[in-house]
């Protein structure tokens, strides 16, 4: 957890991008400052428990974090920040995206209850993904929860690196949970359907033509499928260790 303590946030407005994605705009005075640039940007977030109407939040310390004494702890969970916008409004705006999976947990709970007011903790941001400038192409691979997270890492290679060719493996349920995503990468949406998840990104991935050369790949979601992909990679695409960013975001059951 981060020495700073976590930023008070309200929730300014919600809005569904698919089906199963739903977006929640926060702000607030604790935004100001608040160091969100940058691609695939992670925050942990505290959500209030029942009988809350604002989450517990720790303060910061020499020796770590202090919870206040005598409340419950919150639901804190990992996310990546879809969008900031330091010039939106009085003190900037901040858009995390949530999958809902049927039998959500407290977060995307939280997320389908918001409404304007409601107040939720964001920690500072981290993430350490950086685009590598003598790559010859990119590969972006993931599923519905690394979608934010991918918008990023497609808008940073489009604004960085625009000459250089992105390929992109996205599995989702099915045609309904396509979205627009910035940059002019070349996007395979892999529609899961019945499968297991990670199955059908596993196999198309593995089918895929894919570029020679010295190439970059970015990759997220169910995390034997992030295992598997990244050994595929190593393995039979040759693509070096340090070429490789792979992250497991969650395991199915």
């Amino acid at each position: 957890m981060s020495t700073t303590a976590p930023r008070l946030l309200r929730v300014v407005r919600t809005a569904r991008v698919t089906p199963a994605m739903i977006r929640v705009t926060l702000s607030g005075e604790e935004l100001d400052g608040f160091p969100g640039h940058g691609p695939d940007r992670r925050i942990k977030m505290f959500f209030p428990v029942e009988g809350q109407d604002r989450p517990a939040v720790p303060r910061a310390s020499t020796g770590g974090p202090v919870w206040p004494a005598g409340e419950p702890r919150p639901a804190i969970r990992t996310y990546t920040v879809r969008r900031f916008t330091p010039d939106a409004g009085e003190h900037g705006e901040l858009d995390v995206d949530f999958v809902l999976h049927a039998g959500h947990g407290p977060a995307a709970a939280w997320a389908v209850a918001a409404r304007p007011g409601d107040r939720v903790g964001v920690s500072e941001p981290g993430g350490r993904w950086e685009p590598d400038r003598t790559a010859e192409h990119q590969l972006v691979i993931g599923d519905e929860s690394a979608l934010p997270a991918v918008a990023t890492v497609l808008e940073t290679l489009a604004a960085e690196l625009p000459d250089v060719p992105v390929l992109a493996f996205l599995e989702i349920a099915d045609a309904g949970e396509e979205q627009e995503l910035p940059g002019s990468a070349r996007v395979t949406w892999v529609h899961r359907g019945d499968a297991p998840a990670g199955q059908p990104l596993v196999a198309a991935v593995r089918a895929a033509e894919l570029s020679d050369g010295r190439g970059q790949a970015w990759l997220s979601g169910e995390s034997a499928a992030v295992r598997d992909l990244r050994a595929h990679l190593l393995t039979d695409r040759k693509l070096n260790r340090r070429a490789v960013y792979a992250t497991g975001y969650w395991r199915a059951r």
